[in-house]
């Protein structure tokens, strides 16, 4: 046994010691700040897969060891035992128990391992990266009292010297291992989703349907994006005159250095320089060689998929080192100009936030046109973005998103279950309106006028960056990062690193709100009050 305060319980797998351990479960979780919701699923699979235990026949005395487990933004429930193999995806035919109907229904939240006798049950219980981003928040609030000290023991010649041969090469070294595994993680990243779509769709026709639809929805994102640059860039010269947080850069490539670009010299160029162009030619070439490639297909798919896993771990490692840079991304401005940088960023903050109406004012037209009830559709939705808000992955969040749909708005759990993990990997409305926002604001920030056929470009790339975004917050840095190198202008770095720590979240919300919407349009959900029979 153990007290309250352990992080582990050791019990005697016994009827009479459920209660127990179903309590010291929630506490844990609880003490964890997990909502409500998250916990009641939780004990519904713990439940389950005691009873399971008891039921394939685990003497009494086998002792169960439970452990919560807190690590890099996630948070496990580890079930540990001795004994036969733990049967924990009964498929041989007949009914299901109810137990086996739970642990089939929450499957993608359960993982079981067996080696030398023993039985190893994971439970995913919550993935987050909010508290990387909320200190990377926090650095940034730092860094101005930190520079308060320093603006009045240092001169301007030592502050200039101190940004451009420390802190910006610190920054620097950041963004450069961002980039470097960031390339691989968006490749493998698209790859993936391509694969995944091509499966989904194969198994149900109206995927190319909703794919269409989707890709348009994200076009129209990259467009209000464009607007609302435009009315940015003229509220900040209106207020501040000709801002520039990057001044005496080259200019966006011209059309012969991008036409010259496309297809480089070797198939590693795009990986060594991280030229978007090529990188995103190379991917749509392997992506439609993988969909024919035929009997191969599942090998090779399991070869992308862990790949993909391996890098998209590398790059959640390093932005465990975000806050620091963060804390570094404000300094540097500061030190070359001062106190007065933070209003142009104060600015630039707060009239993005704000231009995020017309993203709703959209969303709002597509549900009018599209028969669904606002008021009872808008009273759900905002549990549902709280919960989508810490898990901070759409994809991620598909089993949630799939289950809080059919209990709430009274979906139909098989026809949506799919379209949710498509709309997952292609409806990413968030990212192709925030780095094409982010991008227009670069340009205006270099004080060049780019013509609409840079612009273009800039948004073309834009929105098969987002189809290749990575599955967890970084996407909006990595997004940006590579924007800047195409524009060459190392300068905006800093820009970029506290552009993510405000809006690293924000996007993941947006796609969400776009999957629901377009799930509630695509089931032409009409909301009848409470005798529709939907659960409260």
């Amino acid at each position: 046994m153990s007290n309250k305060k352990s992080k582990s319980l050791e019990i005697p797998v016994a009827v009479e010691n459920f209660a127990e351990a179903n309590s010291f479960i929630g506490g844990r979780l609880k003490r964890n700040n997990i909502s409500k919701e998250i916990r009641q699923e939780t004990h519904l699979i713990f439940e389950s897969l005691f009873h399971n235990m008891l039921a394939q026949g685990f003497d009494q005395d086998t002792i169960l060891k439970i452990k919560i487990q807190k690590s890099f933004g996630e948070i496990n429930i580890k079930l540990g035992f001795e004994g036969q193999q733990f049967v924990l995806d009964s498929n041989a035919g007949g009914s299901l128990t109810p137990e086996e109907s739970i642990l089939q229904a929450y499957s993608d939240k359960l993982e079981h391992s067996y080696q030398s006798g023993y039985n190893l049950i994971n439970i995913k219980v919550h993935k987050s990266f909010l508290n990387t981003l909320l200190l990377g928040f926090s650095a940034i609030i730092f860094a101005i009292l930190v520079y308060i000290p320093i603006s009045i023991c240092m001169s301007p010649e030592m502050q200039l010297k101190l940004a451009d041969n420390i802190v910006f090469p610190l920054v620097k070294m950041f963004s450069n291992a961002m980039l470097m595994i960031g390339a691989p993680v968006t490749f493998f990243s698209f790859l993936n989703n391509f694969t995944d779509i091509h499966i989904l769709s194969s198994r149900n026709s109206e995927g190319s349907k909703l794919q269409a639809k989707t890709i348009i929805t994200s076009v129209v994102a990259i467009l209000l994006a464009i607007v609302a640059g435009f009315i940015i860039a003229a509220i900040l010269n209106a207020q501040l005159g000709n801002i520039s947080l990057a001044s005496g850069l080259d200019p966006v490539p011209s059309v012969g250095e991008l036409i010259e670009s496309l297809v480089p010299p070797s198939i590693f160029t795009p990986f060594e320089t991280i030229m978007p162009f090529p990188l995103i030619i190379v991917a749509l070439i392997v992506a439609y060689a993988f969909c024919t490639v035929g009997k191969y297909f599942n090998k090779m798919k399991k070869a992308v998929d862990a790949c993909y896993t391996l890098f998209s771990r590398m790059l959640h490692i390093v932005m465990y080192a975000f806050p620091f840079y963060c804390f570094l991304a404000l300094l540097y401005p500061m030190l070359e100009s001062g106190f007065s940088i933070l209003l142009s960023y104060l600015y630039i903050i707060l009239l993005s936030l704000l231009s995020l109406v017309l993203l709703i004012v959209f969303y709002l037209l597509r549900l009018i046109c599209g028969g669904v009830k606002l008021k009872p559709f808008l009273k759900h939705l905002p549990a549902l973005l709280r919960e989508n808000y810490k898990i901070g992955s759409a994809i991620d969040a598909v089993p949630f998103n799939v289950r809080y749909c059919t209990r709430n708005y009274g979906m139909d759990r098989k026809r949506i279950t799919n379209k949710f993990a498509i709309l997952a990997q292609i409806n990413l409305d968030g990212n192709c309106y925030l780095i094409m926002l982010i991008s227009m604001l670069f340009i205006f920030m270099m004080v060049s006028r780019a013509s609409w056929f840079h612009i273009l470009v800039i948004a073309i790339m834009v929105l098969f960056l987002s189809f290749g975004a990575p599955n967890q917050p970084g996407s909006i840095l990595i997004g940006a990062l590579i924007i800047a190198l195409f524009l060459k202008a190392d300068a905006l770095i800093p820009t970029a690193l506290i552009l993510e720590a405000f809006f690293g979240v924000t996007q993941n919300l947006i796609n969400v709100t776009g999957d629901v919407i377009t799930v509630a349009i695509e089931e032409k959900y009409v909301w009848k009050g409470q005798n529709s029979g939907v659960a409260k």
